[in-house]
Parts: C-alpha cells; sequence; structure tokens
C-alpha cells in the first residue's frame, strides 16, 4: 500500500502489504532470495524443528518460531532495507523484466514501433550508462535557465502550465480519481505540494533526528546543484532556501493518522470558494491550463494549507519558492543522468531508511523505464509470466472467497436486514482484476521514443503525454475495468472510489500462491490475501461507500454504532502491543488491521471446507508470507507513517484473535500468545 504521495492516493490505504510501499518516494522495495519457491516449501516443514531445539515456543511467539531457520539463516543484503515476502517477489519479479528487455533489445525488438518496441528503445538509452555519463546534465540546461530567468511570482504563475507539464514542482498537485459523491464521474483533487521527507515530523524541532536529517538533505541538493555548475557558495544558498520552503508549507498537510481517514481527503469546494484561499496565486488559471477546464467544484486535500496559502506563497517568499523548484526539479531529474547524480541523489533515502549500499544499476534502469512504461511492462509480464490459466484459478478462489463473505453477511447477529441487504448489495457488484489486463490504455500508442534524444528529454515527452490523458478523463466517467495497479506489482490493493479488487500476476507467486502446495497452504496465503482486500471494502473506510463507489450512508444509525463500537476495540487491542520499544498506533492501522483478521477469518472457513483441511499448514503459511528483515530505520520509518501494523504483529496478534489457533497448537492460558476468549476481535 502505498502512502499518500499522490501515486499512494490512488490506494488510499487499502492494499495489503507492506511495510516498505509506504515509503514508495524514499526508497525502493527490494529483496534479494534466491530460489525462494524451493526454500519457501523446504521451510513450511520447520516449525516443530524451531520448538524442539527450543529457539522460540509457538505459543508464546507463533512468528518467531515458524520462521526461526530462516530468520536464523537469511542476510540483509547491503543493498537491501527489506526482504522478505512480496519484497522478495517485488526483487525476483524486477530482475525477470530486466532479463527480459535485454534479451529483446539483443534480438532487435526495438525496430518495431508498437508499445512494446517503444519500450525496449527506452530501455536501451537508460541501459546505456556509458552515453549517459558521457551526456552529463546537458538534457537539464534549457529547463534550469528557464527556472533562473523567472524573476516575480507573478511570472512564475504565466509559466505554469509548461512547468507543470515538464514535471516541475509547483507549490500545489493535481490528482484525478472518482467524485466521492459522484462516482460515476472522474474529479480533481487538489493538494499542497509534495515534500521529499516522508512525514511532516522529520521536519519538526521536536523531533531529535530532524537537524541531522534536513543538514543531510541540504548537502544533498547543494551537491547536486554543484553537478549542475552552481558555485559551492550558492549551491549552499538555494539548497538552504529551498529546504526552508518545504519546512514554511510542511506544517500545514495532513499527518499519516489523518490521511488514513479517507473522508479527511474530500472536501468539496467550489471555484469562488477556491479562489478565496489567495490573493497572491489565481487558482482557478492553474486548474485551467492543467486540466483544461474549470470544475464546478474540487475536492481540496490538505485544507488547512490552502487556508494559509497566501503565509506560504507570497512575493516576500518568491527567494525560497524558486530555490525549491530548482532544487526540486534537479533532483528529481537526478536518476535520468549519469551514475554520479543518479548517487548523489539517493543519499537522503539511503540514510532514512538504513539502506547501506546503492541499488544495482539494473534496478535504477529498470525503475526508469517502468515509470514511464508500467502498464505495457505489466501487461506483458502477465502474459507472459503468469497466463490464462492461472489467471482463470485465481479467479475462482475469489469468487469463492466472496461466497463465503457472503455468507458471513447473512449469518451476521448484529446487523439489521436493512444493513445486511446494502452490505450484499455492495459484495455482489465488487469488480474483480486478476493477473493482467485484457488491453492497454490508448495512451500508450502515442508514445514514440526518439534515439535521436537522451533519456532525459523522451522521459519528460512521455511524462506528459501520460499526465496529459490523465486529465482528459477530467469529468468523463469513470472505468471501472481500468487497472489502477500494474500487473507487474507485487502488491495488491482495494480500491473503495469503484469498489474494485485487484490481484496483480507478480503477486500471484510463492509461497502466497503456488499450484505445488496444498489447498490449505495457498489459503494461508494468497487466500487470506483476497479475503483481506475483500474485508476493506468493509473497513472504517470501505465501509463509507457504496456498490460503485459513492460516499454515503448505508447503514442504519444503530447498526453504523455497534460498528463502531467494535473498531474501537481494535485500536484498543493494537494499541497495547509493543513493538521495537515502541506501541503500535491502533487508530492509524485500524483499516489494515480489520482487513487482516477478517481476512484470516474467511480464508479459514474456506479452509474448513475442504475434504483434506490442514489447519496447521493454513496457519503456518500465514506467518510464512509475512516473515521480514528490515533495517531499524526502516522499521522505526514505518511505525510513524504505515497503515499496516508490523509484520510479526500482523502474524501474532492476527492468528491469536481466531478460536482455531487455539485448539491446532494446543495454546493455553499462560502462553504469551494467549488472548481471553471475551477479549478476542472479530467483526463478522
Amino acid at each position: 500500500m502505498k502512502k499518500l504521495k499522490m501515486v499512494g492516493l490512488l490506494t488510499l490505504g487499502a492494499a495489503v502489504v507492506i511495510s516498505a510501499s509506504a515509503c514508495t518516494n524514499i526508497l525502493d522495495r527490494n529483496g534479494d532470495v534466491q530460489n525462494n519457491n524451493q526454500k519457501t516449501i523446504e521451510e513450511k516443514t520447520k516449525t516443530d524443528e524451531a520448538v524442539e531445539v527450543g529457539k522460540m515456543k509457538l505459543q508464546d511467539d507463533f512468528y518467531e518460531a515458524v520462521n526461526a531457520k530462516w530468520l536464523e539463516t537469511t542476510e540483509l543484503p547491503a543493498d537491501k532495507v527489506i526482504i522478505g515476502g512480496l519484497v522478495d517477489l517485488d526483487t525476483n519479479v524486477k530482475k525477470q523484466v530486466t532479463a527480459d528487455l535485454a534479451k529483446m533489445a539483443a534480438e532487435g525488438r526495438d525496430k518495431s514501433d508498437d508499445e512494446i518496441g517503444n519500450m525496449v528503445k527506452f530501455y536501451k538509452l537508460a541501459s546505456d550508462r556509458d552515453k549517459l555519463n558521457e551526456q552529463g546534465y546537458e538534457a537539464l540546461k534549457a529547463d534550469i535557465e528557464k527556472i533562473k530567468s523567472i524573476k516575480s511570482l507573478s511570472e512564475f504563475a504565466k509559466n505554469q502550465k509548461e512547468l507543470y507539464f515538464k514535471g516541475l514542482a509547483l507549490p500545489f498537485s493535481l490528482t484525478l480519481l472518482s467524485d466521492m459523491k459522484d462516482a460515476t464521474k472522474n474529479g480533481l483533487y487538489l493538494e499542497a505540494p509534495i515534500p521529499t521527507m516522508p512525514d511532516k515530523s522529520y521536519y519538526a524541532a521536536e523531533n531529535p533526528q530532524s537537524e541531522i536529517f534536513l543538514g543531510l538533505y541540504k548537502k544533498m541538493l547543494s551537491e547536486l546543484l554543484v553537478k549542475v555548475g552552481e558555485s559551492e557558495l550558492e549551491a549552499e544558498r538555494i539548497a538552504g532556501e529551498a529546504v526552508d520552503f518545504e519546512q514554511d508549507f510542511v506544517q500545514y498537510i495532513l499527518s499519516p493518522a489523518e490521511y488514513s481517514n479517507i473522508e479527511a481527503i474530500y472536501n468539496p469546494k467550489t471555484i469562488d470558494e477556491l479562489k478565496a484561499y489567495s490573493k497572491t496565486i489565481d487558482l482557478e488559471k492553474f486548474l485551467v491550463d492543467v486540466a483544461g477546464k474549470a470544475p464546478k467544484h474540487i475536492s481540496v486535500i490538505s485544507v488547512k494549507y490552502f487556508e494559509n496559502l497566501d503565509k506560504v506563497i507570497n512575493d516576500k517568499n518568491w527567494d525560497k519558492i524558486k530555490s525549491w523548484t530548482y532544487a526540486t526539479f534537479v533532483l528529481k531529474s537526478a536518476p535520468l543522468l549519469t551514475d554520479d547524480f543518479v548517487a548523489a541523489s539517493t543519499q537522503l533515502s539511503r540514510a532514512l531508511s538504513g539502506q547501506e549500499k546503492m541499488a544495482s544499476t539494473d534496478e535504477t534502469v529498470h525503475n526508469i523505464v517502468n515509470s514511464a512504461f508500467k502498464d505495457v511492462v505489466g501487461k506483458y509480464y502477465g502474459e507472459t509470466h503468469f497466463g490464462p490459466e492461472a489467471r482463470k484459478d485465481v479467479t475462482g478462489m475469489v469468487e469463492s472467497m466472496l461466497g463465503i463473505y457472503k455468507e458471513k453477511l447473512q449469518e451476521n447477529d448484529w446487523m439489521s436486514e436493512a444493513t445486511k441487504t446494502e452490505a450484499i448489495k455492495k459484495l455482489d457488484n465488487m469488480k474483480i482484476h486478476v493477473g493482467y489486463p485484457d488491453k492497454l490504455d490508448n495512451r500508450y500508442s502515442s508514445i514514440k521514443v526518439d534515439e535521436n534524444k537522451s533519456l532525459f528529454e523522451n522521459n519528460q515527452a512521455i511524462q506528459t503525454i501520460l499526465s496529459k490523458s490523465n486529465f482528459a478523463k477530467f469529468d468523463q466517467t469513470v472505468d471501472r475495468d481500468e487497472w489502477r495497479m500494474s500487473a507487474n506489482t507485487a502488491n495488491m490493493t482495494y480500491q473503495p472510489l469503484t469498489n474494485t479488487i485487484t490481484f496483480p500476476a507478480a503477486s500471484l507467486q510463492a509461497p502466497f500462491y503456488d499450484k505445488n502446495q496444498s489447498a490449505s497452504e495457498n489459503y494461508g496465503g494468497i487466500g487470506a490475501i483476497i479475503a483481506h482486500e475483500i474485508s476493506h471494502g468493509f473497513d472504517p473506510n470501505g465501509a463509507k461507500f457504496d456498490e460503485i463507489g459513492n460516499m454515503i450512508n448505508w447503514w442504519t444509525e444503530e447498526d453504523y454504532k455497534k460498528y463502531e463500537e467494535k473498531g474501537q476495540a481494535f485500536i484498543e487491542q493494537y494499541s497495547k502491543v509493543e513493538y521495537l520499544g515502541q506501541k503500535v498506533n491502533g487508530q492509524q492501522t485500524l483499516t489494515e488491521n480489520i482487513a487482516d483478521i477478517g481476512g484470516l477469518m474467511v480464508a479459514l472457513e474456506a479452509t474448513k471446507q475442504l475434504p483434506d483441511a490442514n489447519l496447521k499448514e493454513f496457519y503456518q503459511s500465514w506467518a510464512i508470507i509475512w516473515r521480514q528483515k528490515a533495517r531499524p530505520e526502516i522499521e522505526q520509518l514505518l511505525l510513524a507513517i504505515d497503515s499496516h501494523s508490523p509484520n510479526k504483529v500482523r502474524v501474532n496478534t492476527g492468528v491469536a484473535n481466531t478460536n482455531d489457533f487455539y485448539s491446532t497448537f494446543d495454546v493455553k492460558e499462560g502462553d504469551a500468545m494467549y488472548i481471553a476468549p471475551e477479549e478476542r476481535l472479530s467483526l463478522w
């Protein structure tokens, strides 16, 4: 799941994983485990062995007991911050795609002018490191001169359309989502600028690490500015002003806990209300420049930022705004330049996450190609390495889970018939995406890579096409068949604004799903994940939306009060759980905790219906898919910003709330895993 960095807004905290995807913009989610499928099968036999040698009693720590051998023998590579589970799948998919691209390039696939041909051309530009190192920062010079030539805030506003579509930072950002009150139409959402560091607390003076990271941030920007020709003194001035400006505005944006409440981002304003926010910036003109026309209303996300807009965006602050635009442009462009630029631009993200060594060049190249051609990469990967047979099999599992969920809703003893009817209607209308899409968006046919231009120039042209085609959908009918997570993404998601669940091909591999595993193991892996995503349709965010994605109250007043009481029990239980010397944020992680336990219970029900049900394998599989090794820096960061509980907590607290866990593993009062029956959580 991805945090709100505009890209993250599209998942709205309802993806299944993952620790690390919460920081998508500051680090890469990668692991480096060889022969993962074979090791997974072997590990499934290790629980009893771990108990026998006294490493950990599963009744006291199920996660540690099941994963004892893996945790003891697996090393965290220096260029990784997290390994295990979906992170390993992500790494393996990247390696596979990179190998395929290299093979296609060698075979001349770039000679064709279709989507894949242009993707391979782009790959060749990104992978030619000698040429990139020779070109230096030549491709940036025109845009740098453009920024430098702007002398005032009013002149800046006149150039905002060109700057926006070139990908240069502006003091606000814009995205397209379904209108929450009319889910059939695409609406616009206006937000504050996106800060470089992952959480506003990193900019606060009371944070003991703030001075360290802000200092490193300034140092990194200064080094990059020197690389594009600034003197050290001038670079330090620009970098200092850029970071100062970021500190100015970040105090007004939403916190991760606030972002976790989907209602917080829907604040519709008329154009007159929007214009009233500022005496210095014409926000209506910005919308017309970018979206082509001014909407009847627009949702303002960080309302506090726009209420204070004139304190941040004003003529007195112009030098800081200009420095921030310049420095941020160089930082964002660096991955498309020389190896030295790439290395310099990753200093802050590596420090924040504890990454000891830079990611490989192959990984850098993959990420560049994927950013420009992610849906092309995804469809190719899904068709080539997943295929229609597996898609049919997993689709059947999804339909089975939906059926069990429906039974649970029908048998529910605390909801009225009126609320049950609406809940089942939502379930019956849930859109399923499995594996890969059947077709590509037409925008990719417009992308033509020019081999005579630089990687940067081609990327800028591609991103302009993608951005303009996205905003062309404003006020158009929402396509619920459109995939909003590419098929090569090792993650899964639920979209409340379209009532859609998506299971990309990249995530449908061992240990989550494997035709060579038993049905019980698959249900403890992908089955529980499928049910997890379905559960998001009824978590505290999903429960606010109807069967097509309208934010509407379909609950009776009495039923919703009971629902909130059950949610409060989740908050209280998880808030007592300690991890790394801190308490889990039960409010911030509420939606994911509800989905974890709801998913486990539904998958458990499916497993018990199997003729050869093996609950031991089911529970062990759940523990294995969440095993993880991570740097302490990234774990501390995720505790602060992630909507998911730490993986160990997801495993142990999840299973300890299911009654069958106690009979399956003979867990009794006095064991550390024990939760009294009356305190065990359940929603359905």
